[in-house]
């Protein structure tokens, strides 16, 4: 009974960050199922991150337990094999489970093998309980009630078509107007003042970075900015080498600690442009094309000051 409670606690945890995560930012995440080759199933990313929420709650409160075992179980499975086909004919490498968390979003093998654990857990669960309690607590239902509401409107806030002006990727962020020395860009970059500069944050397997790359590749032909400097996160070569032979970058690409460059950002990519040693914009999701970005600065460049 014991290993039961801690299997309903951990899944139900793990089933409410990744839809939390996913809700944030759910047109992404309809993206992403895009880039599986689900096209036509994208519409569907408000259904799987409200199954993903209420599945987590009544796991965690231990409610209807063989029903919502069983079709958690059937879920995780389906995703399993979608994730699988997109990783092995599609070249989706990250499987984009905790969306906007994207720290926690992991690797083919890691995937697999969580996802397979999560089947085993919600397969014992299922063999080893009855129907479970039904939602009789006043506090529970109220618990569940606004947990789902807010994640409702989050989901259908954020799931909306992206409108094709670039100001949409532009946000105010707290580096804006600060001299480069006095943010934890410093640590990654000496500019010179006579110059410009691109900077974009990426993970080797992040599907929203891959996204970006060829934008980002126009940009120092085009005259977006002097200099384009890719940050990354140490990790195997075989990753680096299959992300090189992709998208044959042309701009300068240093890898870092994991630890350091989450003193930055822990969300991906995440990128910043830099004129007389201050950061003038900072850019959160996909690139836009360097031809749009180029006019976007020329007409802000008395904006950010």
């Amino acid at each position: 009974m014991v290993l039961v409670i801690f299997n309903l606690y951990v899944l139900g945890i793990i089933f409410l960050v990744s839809g939390i995560g996913k809700a944030i930012d759910s047109y992404e995440f309809s993206q992403l199922i895009v880039q599986y080759g689900f096209e036509y199933f994208r519409y569907l990313a408000p259904l799987i991150i409200l199954f993903e929420i209420i599945a987590g709650l009544l796991l965690f409160l231990g409610a209807r337990l063989k029903l919502t075992s069983l079709l958690s179980l059937c879920f995780v499975a389906a995703l399993t094999l979608a994730y699988g086909y997109g990783y092995f004919f599609a070249d989706v490498a990250e499987c984009g489970c905790f969306g906007h968390f994207s720290i926690l979003n992991m690797s083919a093998f890691p995937t697999f093998a969580r996802n397979f654990a999560m089947i085993g857990a919600l397969l014992f669960i299922f063999l080893n309980t009855d129907g479970g309690s039904k939602l009789e607590d006043r506090s529970e239902i109220i618990v569940m009630a606004c947990v789902f509401s807010a994640v409702c409107f989050i989901t259908g806030y954020t799931f909306v078509e992206h409108q094709s002006d670039v100001t949409r990727y532009i946000v105010k962020g707290k580096n804006i107007n600060e001299a480069i020395e006095n943010t934890v860009l410093g640590e990654f970059l000496s500019p010179s003042a006579d110059s410009t500069y691109f900077v974009f944050l990426f993970s080797y397997q992040c599907p929203h970075c891959f996204n970006s790359i060829e934008n980002l590749k126009q940009y120092e032909r085009l005259g977006v900015a002097d200099r384009v400097i890719a940050l990354s996160f140490f990790t195997d070569s075989a990753t680096m080498d299959r992300f090189n032979y992709l998208f044959a970058p042309n701009f300068e690409i240093k890898n870092h600690p994991p630890e350091q460059l989450f003193r930055l950002s822990n969300s991906f990519p995440v990128s910043y442009y830099i004129k007389n040693k201050t950061v003038q914009m900072e850019i959160r999701g996909l690139l836009p094309s360097g031809y749009l970005l180029r006019n976007e600065l020329s007409a802000l460049k008395n904006t950010y000051k």
